[in-house]
C-alpha cells in the first residue's frame, strides 16, 4: 500500500457544509475521497479523448444517434 500523506488546507466552514449538503455526504473525508476520485477519472477521460484524437472515422459515427 502507498505511504498516506496529511493534507492541511483551511476551508470556511459555511463553504464546506454547503457542499457536503449538495454532495449528500456525511463526513469531511467521505467528501475529499469524492471529489478526488471524481478528478482522477475526469483525468483519465481527458487522457484518452487525447489519444484517442482524430482517430474516429467518418464510417465509424452513427447519424442515427445525433
Amino acid at each position: 500500500m502507498a505511504a498516506k500523506r496529511t493534507v492541511t488546507v483551511r476551508v470556511s466552514e459555511a463553504r464546506l457544509r454547503k457542499l457536503m449538503r449538495a454532495r449528500r455526504v456525511a463526513t469531511q473525508s467521505e467528501l475529499i475521497n469524492t471529489l478526488l476520485a471524481e478528478e482522477e477519472e475526469r483525468l483519465r477521460s481527458h487522457a484518452v479523448l487525447r489519444e484517442t484524437a482524430g482517430t474516429a472515422r467518418t464510417r465509424d459515427v452513427d447519424d442515427h444517434l445525433l
